[in-house]
Parts: C-alpha cells; sequence; structure tokens
C-alpha cells in the first residue's frame, strides 16, 4: 500500500494540476506519449544510459536559461545576457526585429495557466501575444527540430484557451519559435553544439581538424496549420494516455474521468 501511495503522490504532482478542488493531467504529460523516433536516435548514438540522460540535463538547463531569459524580455523586465546564451538572445532580438510583436497584458499573457473543463486537462502557455495582427498562441523552444508533439501540445493549449475567452478574445492560430546556436568549422562547414556539455558536430568531415568560428544564434518561426487534426489527435492520444495511466488514475479520488 505504501508503495502504490508513494507512487501516485509522485504521480499527482509531475503529471497533473489541482485546479478548483480536481486533478487534472498537464498537456505536456499526455504528449510524453507520442513516440519520438530522434530522441530513440540520441540515445543509441551515446555511450551509455547514464551519459545520455546528463547529456540531456545539461541541454535542458540550457533551454531553461533561454526560455525564462526570453520570457523577461517580453515582460521589459531587467535582465542580465549570460554570455552562454548571448547568441541565441541576439537570434531572438533578431526574429523579433521582423515582427510586429504585441502582448497585451504580459503579466499575465506569459507562463498563462489555461484549462479545458470539457476535456479535463491543463496546461502552461508560454505566450499569448499578438503577432502580425494575429492573436495566437507562441511556444518558445530551444530543441534541434519541431517535432510532432508540439503541434499537439499547442493545439491543447489554444482549445483550453479559447474554452476560457470571450469569442472576440480567441486565439486564432499557434506558432513554434525555435531559438538555437551553434558553432560552425571554417574548414567544413560541420556545426557544433556544446549546450549537452558535450562537443557534437554534425555534418561537414569526420576527419577534419575542427576549426570553429565564434558561436551562431539562429531562429527557427512557423505558423502551425490544420488545429482541427491536432487537436483531435491530441484528444485521442489523451485517451491512449489515460488507457496507459488507468490504474494509477483509479487511485485518485479526485480524477472525474477515473472511471470512464
Amino acid at each position: 500500500m505504501n508503495f502504490w501511495n508513494n507512487g501516485t503522490d509522485y504521480f499527482r504532482k509531475k503529471y497533473g494540476h489541482e485546479i478548483g478542488g480536481i486533478w487534472v493531467p498537464r498537456v505536456t504529460a499526455i504528449t510524453e506519449i507520442i513516440a519520438k523516433p530522434a530522441l530513440l536516435k540520441y540515445y543509441a548514438d551515446q555511450e551509455n544510459f547514464e551519459v545520455a540522460q546528463q547529456s540531456l540535463r545539461n541541454a535542458a538547463n540550457w533551454g531553461t536559461l533561454t526560455h525564462i531569459t526570453i520570457e523577461k524580455l517580453f515582460k521589459m523586465e531587467q535582465v542580465g545576457i549570460d554570455p552562454k546564451i548571448a547568441p541565441s538572445i541576439e537570434a531572438f532580438f533578431e526574429w523579433k526585429s521582423q515582427h510586429d510583436v504585441k502582448i497585451q497584458d504580459p503579466q499575465n499573457d506569459i507562463e498563462r495557466m489555461v484549462f479545458d473543463a470539457e476535456n479535463i486537462y491543463a496546461g502552461k502557455m508560454d505566450v499569448l501575444a499578438e503577432i502580425d495582427g494575429k492573436i495566437g498562441i507562441l511556444d518558445i523552444k530551444t530543441g534541434t527540430g519541431i517535432w510532432d508533439e508540439y503541434f499537439l501540445q499547442t493545439a491543447a493549449y489554444m482549445n483550453a484557451f479559447n474554452s476560457m475567452a470571450d469569442k472576440k478574445e480567441e486565439a486564432k492560430t499557434r506558432w513554434i519559435l525555435r531559438i538555437d546556436q551553434y558553432e560552425e568549422c571554417l574548414n567544413c562547414g560541420g556545426k557544433q553544439r556544446i549546450k549537452s556539455g558535450k562537443d557534437v558536430v554534425k555534418g561537414g568531415q569526420s576527419y577534419c581538424n575542427h576549426e570553429f568560428a565564434p558561436p551562431t544564434g539562429i531562429y527557427e518561426f512557423r505558423e502551425l496549420e490544420d488545429f482541427e487534426g491536432d487537436i483531435k489527435a491530441f484528444l485521442n492520444a489523451k485517451k491512449l494516455w489515460e488507457w496507459y495511466n488507468r490504474n494509477l488514475l483509479k487511485k485518485i479520488r479526485n480524477y472525474p474521468k477515473k472511471d470512464e
């Protein structure tokens, strides 16, 4: 019994939110069930599991620092730019200079909790913004690509936000802003990213005596289409997630859908 109690408590805290007296799963917990072939390849390329885990933690810490810095900049707060992420922040400023970006209420529209009472899930969306005249959900990523789960994640945020908003204030679209940085080899063109704590070089020539230029920041900005298809896929993923975790969910007394 103690094992199940401890397991349930951990599950509740890690994978859900308490809202209005009920427990609901997090959006990001649900999207974890989506297959991630790129992550599997990443593990396969590492020396062992422990090395892979440490590299992922390092990259996550780098991403968190970048994410927090951008949020503070959006809020017009004073923030010191850590030199190791300075190229990424320069890329952010470059993106911002290319678009008309407005945030009506920075204190409330950044890291805003949204709750879908009908479909029973919640999450914190990065930014509600007006970009180039359109209101939408902006999600900031710091990985090496735009992955499938981002489509479902942003659709879930948009659906939850719109279920809470007045019709005239509804989000009309969603975007991914991916921020990254790398050092390019002057001899072979290979690109090195060191945010994982390792000198990982992709492309170029493996036998090259690499000489790297100073780090360069890059951004990728993408508007996501087919909201209807993505929200349908997210809700189906939620059903699969509930089935997979059915034994733990039955032990959460204030989860409304535990007996369905």
